[in-house]
């Protein structure tokens, strides 16, 4: 708690310090004192709706001059409000006297709960929600035991009815706490749910055209006090009793969110948050919430399998197939060496599984040709900026507020990273400053203080525009950054651009870019985010797009600086992982530069590389890359170790089943390169095991000298022996300690809703400029020009219902997952005439697809914005997975 404008006050005379306007509420709940509430939540803001805080509250007594009345011992007069006053209302002043445990206080308590429950069914051996009710906890602690109300009177309303096809409201059960809809108003930004009708009659109802239409709809359901609202997916699949709750983190995406497994009988019943107020609050997407059915999936690889003469598969034991693996690999390293293997290993792998897939390859193969990079472009060098620049340790993006700016480039956090959305509307709502640079409109915008729309191929043009007014309007640029290698080479380089040009080649007005250098330059706290559609559009101006990046970060001395730095938005959940092991061609763990360089992806994918064989671990490059099709399929030998029959481990000679995050222990580290533990919840179906074992095993078949590894904290204790940024950090030093003042940090579900309370928070390592002296070096590379093409330019976006191999396995999200479709500006579409549905083709060398129009708001004419990883190879074919802007040819279809 901090010490800065305490206040005390007396609790039934208890003296109490808390920071001054804290609600009554959570000064006592910090102070182990209980007040009942329904409607508030101290993530929100404070209605006074329930009347079930009610308190009497006394204020020491003032003469007019404004000194102290005394009594006659002494002590201050205090003059008590005439009616009881609601506790998650009033805020503490000093002095303060607050009564509790007295009979007019108890009385309106137990008043308050027998008017909820005089049309509350009696339903609690059937709801979803008993055993962790806030009604039902209540009611046996404060409320009446009879009730005086007559049955035939009760409200009955048609029970239960879908908000959506996730979330059932029973209307009956609903106190008209108001805690959704001001959920979905002021945490998530969709005003999608709100009351109907008055009186007795009154009920929740959606308002959105798709029925409760919001990415965090299951939060609703964690924060209702009452069993109104419950999950498609846990609905009467088990009581909360009979869960066992294991700690995890959430493999969908890199913001880490904290999770918990309720796993019963050897299954997922459901995924709920674990609070976490550096990384998600309280608060998960119903991504993460609902995608988990590929833990179970039928299509579930069991048993490992090799490819027979006849091009059909067989089961094999563990040894024959590790042995064959050993044999085959040991042939083609004998004749063609061992710069013909290479190994793609995925960033949703956990990093015990990348460390030792690292140096399976570079210690026993011999081979350096390793990447992880299939979803994101080759080249940038963002990797070793984050590295040198990135968010600084102990950073905490829920802190930043007044005085603070975000900088967004090309994201769309809402679609890609959702609780990232909700942390930049936070920051944005306390005072931030936020700053959007994309070439379309996204959720992010609504939060926008100001807005850089460029065009797209300008994005690199337009941070650089920007980099150049933040440099004037700075009195000392680069600071204590002055002695940095290549700062008189940027400063140089950016001397001789014309600012006008920048602007005119990022199709920008010169007073947008003033406005947002202003709020950059006089920032305390500085944060980038780069998505990967910004480095996507700037193509080969994407690397000095990250050069004038850590410039502006070095420049304005916000690098190394608490609560500042980049954070790339990558595109799976251990993508930051994947980096620190040094699954790179060109650097090794804790980015040490490599004396042998091997092969990236781009050159193992299309061929350039000349390999013979290839080990893939949890990748699908013939669905994200279609084009590396031909190119597997000439190999001598491929390996594939994954979850499911992928398209890629079609191809394979050998096929070894791995297990499930679920299902074995391990780490990941968040975009913001925070380690995190999750721990093991099931068992693994058949004989699939962790992705570690399965290359230790191999590993012993070349004689390697391993340790014995028999745990997957055996290997992170070896990480954190050789990996300098990860110093200390094993499994028991990752469990940390619990945030000191939180007015979420209470051990009852009165408060916070179902939200599990947490001891694992991570830990972030430090970047190259939290060091005394930096030794890093700034870079710059040439901007090239934007190039005018004929046609339209293609942005591919990211969905977060989008059909990829795990996601794809949650059939509750269908009705929401993303279909193909072609998005383009009105402008255009009157010039086409094309209209709202009608089938419209893009053709690209050779590639041709299809999808019906939609006219988006915010889009650039010349510009179609289309969906990526929606519909199999062909669509993601168009735009290389995603990672390619093409310009194509647009013409009408065949109408239906």
């Amino acid at each position: 708690m901090s010490e800065q404008n305490l206040v005390t006050i007396y609790i039934d005379g208890q003296p109490v310090q808390a920071p001054a306007g804290t609600p009554i509420v959570e000064a006592a709940k910090a102070a182990g004192i209980e007040i009942p509430v329904f409607c508030h939540h101290s993530k929100l803001t404070p209605v006074g709706m329930c009347r079930m805080c009610l308190v009497r509250v006394g204020t020491p007594a003032r003469t007019r001059t404004g000194e102290l009345e005394l009594d006659e011992n002494g002590n201050p007069v205090i003059r008590w409000f005439p009616r009881l006053m609601t506790g998650c209302t009033t805020p503490i002043t000093e002095g303060m006297h607050v009564e509790v445990n007295i009979p007019e206080v108890q009385d309106a308590w137990r008043g308050t709960l027998e008017f909820l429950l005089t049309s509350h069914p009696l339903d609690c051996p059937v709801c979803d929600k008993g055993g962790e009710c806030p009604l039902q906890d209540l009611t046996f602690a404060y409320g009446p035991d009879l009730s005086r109300f007559y049955k035939p009177y009760k409200l009955h309303f048609e029970k239960p009815i879908p908000l959506s096809e996730l979330i059932w409201l029973d209307r009956e059960r609903c106190i008209y706490c108001s805690r959704c809809i001001r959920f979905c108003d002021e945490i998530a930004n969709d005003p999608v749910l709100d009351f109907a009708d008055r009186g007795r009659g009154q009920h929740i109802v959606s308002v959105s055209d798709v029925p409760f239409d919001s990415y965090f709809s299951g939060n609703t359901t964690d924060i209702c006090p009452v069993g109104a609202l419950t999950t498609e997916d846990f609905r009467f699949k088990a009581r909360v009793w009979e869960l066992n709750n294991v700690p995890s983190v959430c493999p969908h995406c890199p913001v880490g969110c904290n999770i918990v497994i309720g796993e019963r009988a050897g299954d997922i019943k459901r995924i709920m948050p674990r609070q976490n107020e550096w990384v998600n609050e309280i608060w998960m997407c119903d991504k993460g919430r609902f995608g988990h059915h590929f833990v179970r999936a039928e299509d579930r690889l069991t048993t490992p399998l090799i490819k027979g003469e006849d091009g059909q598969f067989r089961e094999a034991t563990w040894p024959e197939a590790l042995d064959y693996v050993a044999n085959r690999l040991s042939a083609v390293i004998a004749t063609e060496g061992p710069l013909a293997v290479g190994g793609i290993a995925g960033g949703r792998a956990a990093n015990e599984d990348l460390y030792l897939f690292v140096k399976l390859f570079r210690d026993v193969l011999g081979s350096p040709n390793i990447d992880h990079r299939i979803a994101w472009p080759v080249g940038t060098g963002i990797e070793q900026a984050v590295a040198e620049v990135g968010l600084t340790s102990e950073s905490n993006l829920n802190a930043l507020g007044k005085g603070a700016t975000i900088l967004m480039l090309g994201t769309d956090v809402n679609e890609a990273q959702p609780v990232t959305y909700l942390r930049v509307r936070k920051a944005r709502r306390s005072g931030a400053h936020v700053v959007v640079a994309q070439a379309r409109r996204v959720k992010e915008h609504a939060e926008a203080t100001h807005t850089l729309d460029y065009r797209v191929g300008g994005e690199a043009h337009a941070v650089v525009a920007l980099l150049k007014a933040v440099l004037a309007r700075l009195d000392e640029p680069f600071g204590a950054y002055k002695k940095l290698d290549g700062k008189d080479d940027v400063l140089a380089a950016l001397e001789a651009l014309s600012q006008e040009d920048l602007l005119a080649q990022a199709g920008l007005t010169a007073e947008a870019v003033e406005a947002a250098a202003e709020a950059i330059a006089s920032a305390e706290h500085l944060v980038v985010m780069v998505g990967r559609e910004a480095l996507v559009g700037a193509g080969v101006n994407a690397t000095t797009l990250v050069d004038a990046v850590v410039a502006l970060l070095t420049a304005t001395g916000k690098a190394g600086q608490p609560n500042s730095g980049l954070v790339a938005l990558w595109p799976h959940n251990n993508t930051q992982g994947a980096n620190d092991m040094g699954v790179l061609p060109h650097l090794l763990p804790g980015y040490e530069p490599a004396e042998a360089i091997g092969a990236d992806i781009d050159a193992m994918l299309t061929g350039a590389a000349g390999l013979k064989a290839m080990y893939i671990m949890a990748a699908d490059p013939v669905r994200d890359r279609p084009s590396s099709r031909a190119v597997l399929e000439n190999l001598d030998f491929l390996v594939v170790q994954d979850l499911f029959l992928t398209e890629t481990a079609q191809l394979a000679d050998v096929v070894l089943p791995a297990a499930a995050f679920a299902e074995r222990d391990g780490t990941y580290t968040s975009y913001e390169r925070r380690v995190q533990r999750f721990d093991e919840a099931l068992e693994p179906p058949g004989d699939a095991m962790p992705d570690w074992w399965i290359l230790a095993q191999l590993a012993s078949r070349f004689d390697a000298a391993w340790p014995l590894y028999t745990l997957a904290d055996d290997v992170m204790q070896e990480i954190a022996k050789q990996v300098k940024r990860y110093k200390k950090m094993t499994y028991d030093n990752l469990e940390g300690e619990p945030v000191v003042w939180s007015t979420t940090a209470d051990r009852h579900h009165i408060y916070t809703g179902t939200a599990t309370l947490n001891s694992w928070f991570g830990r972030q390592w430090e970047v190259e400029a939290e060091a005394r002296r930096p030794k890093f070096a700034l870079r710059w590379h040439d901007l090239q020009a934007v190039e005018d093409a004929e046609g339209f330019r293609v942005v591919p976006q990211t969905r977060l219902y989008d059909n990829g191999t795990l996601i794809r396995r949650s059939t509750l999200l269908d009705q929401r997952r993303a279909r193909p479709e072609v998005v383009l500006s009105a402008a255009d579409a009157e010039r086409l005439g094309v209209q709202d549905g009608d089938v419209v083709r893009l053709v690209r060398d050779g590639v041709q697809v299809e999808a019906p129009a939609r006219i988006g708001k915010g889009v650039q004419p010349g510009v179609v914005v289309v969906p990526v990883d929606v519909d199999g190879t062909e669509w993601n074919a168009l735009t290389g997975g995603g990672l390619e802007a093409p310009v194509v040819r647009l013409e009408k279809g065949a109408q239906a």
